[in-house]
């Protein structure tokens, strides 16, 4: 396993470690992250509903890419374009970065994007769970790229309906890792739902794994691989 730097950025509502092979430019990422912002909390100030939307919305031509990409995920998940805000600043800025670093983490408050030629180990963090911190998964090697996101209906400030103490998806992107962790977490009440969800992320083109912990019970089904923390 390479050996990697890390950089820790708090800039408002994001919590950034970003772990990258070479040393990251500090400044550069405060200057995407900052860049990110620009572009949705500017995109916000003319359309308000686009942040309080629950449901798909449909914005202007002339939004932000950033914001067509959120709105077109969200609409294929069923759900606001909000819910995948962390994880498209975590691919805002780790695309930004993939000319200067082979391997890249950006983790955005649970919520990654990674680009990597070697297959990586990342800890499963669910406060609550009897899982927590104790279990480790191993995602594949992703050249251009791939998202990581976790969602929470037991801790965590964001929108959840669900019960479950965490969904992680894993896409092709991070905008679609993320939509679909709210989705799917918003439909999990008990371990009883774990058969029923499984089934359905094997219809969705977009998914390519996921892990679930819910009650004292885990579900796994894709290209995720789970270890016992030693």
């Amino acid at each position: 396993m390479t050996d990697l730097f890390s950089l820790h950025l708090v800039y408002k509502q994001t919590d950034l470690v970003l772990r990258t092979e070479g040393k990251p430019d500090r400044q550069e990422v405060e200057t995407y992250l900052k860049q990110a912002y620009e572009d949705i909390e500017g995109y916000i100030a003319c359309d308000g509903n686009f942040l309080s939307s629950l449901h798909p919305y449909e914005v202007r031509e002339t939004a932000p890419d950033i914001i067509k990409v959120m709105s077109e995920y969200a609409s294929k998940a069923n759900v606001g374009p909000m819910a995948g805000v962390a994880g498209a600043i975590a691919e805002y800025i780790g695309k930004r970065l993939s000319s200067r670093h082979r391997i890249i983490l950006c983790n955005n408050g649970g919520d990654i994007y990674y680009e990597s030629p070697e297959e990586q180990w990342i800890f499963l963090s669910a406060p609550g769970s009897p899982f927590h911190n104790k279990i480790k998964m191993c995602v594949p090697s992703a050249i251009k790229g791939k998202g990581l996101c976790t969602s929470s209906g037991a801790s965590g400030h964001s929108v959840n309906m669900g019960r479950a103490y965490a969904v992680t998806i894993l896409a092709g992107n991070a905008f679609s890792a993320d939509v679909w962790a709210t989705a799917i977490s918003n439909q999990i009440r008990s371990h009883e739902d774990i058969d029923r969800i499984l089934s359905l992320c094997k219809t969705q083109d977009d998914i390519e794994g996921v892990v679930i912990l819910v009650d004292d019970y885990l579900g796994i089904w894709g290209d995720i691989g789970l270890s016992r923390v030693e």
